[in-house]
């Protein structure tokens, strides 16, 4: 197919379902796709979350976790892309397991048996470094930990398929971020925390980021050039948290470089289902990335300025009492 998009002629035959609509990857994918001239249909949990997408993009509710719900979405869709996966990490190991790998399993099942001519799978960058040794996401293993394991089961489970004869390509990016963030996960909370008052304490490890439209484009790039069965790592700018925060203050308008906080009192802190030591530790290392990506990318600090435009513009997490509700609900 051609790679600014379908014909005008080619009308509902190059339909494209979206799962995960409303979250901040497919906010972008929707974006993109529209303005390439595709028809797109977004799954989303229920109608109540039609304001959070294009009206120009049909809007089809539905359970990932059910397959007649996912059958009827994939049904007359030449193309998909499942980006919908659980970052509410407080959640039971089964239901994450039921989102994230019960739920891809759905999609690659749908997409086989209405002869989907492409599935371009979300995965984690964490699945290219894996610790060897079996796993098991119960409730023993960190909350944190178990999230990325169940990602890894669902690739596997796609790269599975395809030796089968799925036609899905997956793409592995990075943290990401960017506007349209109306469920941020914990490393995206640093912009409605710094605009509600300037950040000054920071752990003392670091990312790579990378802007969630630049994520999108790679996954269109993946549709019209990624090869069946490849894995292509998407990421963007290697940085600690005390300058990634320092240039979210900055963009908010109240610049001042953080604090980093030692590592041991950054593990005597660590209590919790969510941050405990296993969070600890990650926010304390360099969670660095060697692969670059060969597509063009926004500068973080563009990243980071439309972000914090956004985020203060439309995000009702701005307010301290709407935000600690919020991270008590997915992260306590």
């Amino acid at each position: 197919m051609p790679a600014d998009g379908p014909s005008l002629s080619s009308g509902n035959s190059d339909r494209v379902l979206v799962t995960g609509a409303s979250g901040l990857l497919g906010q972008h994918l929707v974006r993109q796709l529209l303005s390439r001239g595709y028809p797109v249909r977004a799954l989303v949990r229920t109608t109540q979350q039609r304001d959070l997408v294009p009206l120009d993009a049909e809007l089809v509710p539905g359970d990932i976790r059910n397959p007649v719900d996912v059958a009827a979405a994939v049904a007359g869709c030449r193309y998909v892309f499942h980006a919908c996966c659980t970052h509410v990490y407080n959640l039971p190991p089964q239901e994450v397991w039921a989102v994230n790998v019960d739920g891809t399993r759905r999609v690659c099942d749908a997409v086989k048996s209405s002869g989907c001519e492409k599935l371009i799978f979300t995965s984690t960058i964490s699945t290219l470094k894996r610790i060897p040794g079996p796993h098991t996401p119960d409730s023993v293993m960190p909350a944190r930990q178990r999230n990325t394991v169940t990602k890894q089961f669902a690739e596997d489970l796609v790269l599975d398929c395809v030796r089968e004869g799925l036609p899905a390509v997956v793409v592995n990016p990075t943290f990401f971020v960017g506007p349209f963030d109306y469920r941020p996960s914990p490393f995206r909370l640093w912009f409605p925390l710094a605009i509600i008052s300037r950040v000054r304490l920071v752990p003392g490890g670091g990312f790579n980021v990378v802007g969630a439209a630049d994520v999108a484009s790679a996954h269109l790039w993946a549709l019209d050039h990624g090869n069946v069965g490849e894995r292509y790592p998407i990421s963007g700018e290697n940085i600690s948290l005390a300058k990634f925060v320092a240039a979210i203050n900055m963009a908010v308008g109240r610049p001042g470089a953080p604090k980093t906080i030692p590592d041991w009192i950054l593990r005597l802190m660590a209590h919790g289902r969510v941050f405990d030591s296993y969070v600890a530790g990650m926010l304390s290392r360099s969670n660095y990335v060697d692969a670059v990506s060969p597509l063009p990318k926004q500068s973080l600090d563009q990243v980071i300025h439309e972000t914090v435009q956004w985020f203060s513009e439309y995000s009702p997490l701005i307010y301290t009492r709407a935000l600690v509700r919020y991270v008590r609900q997915r992260y306590v």
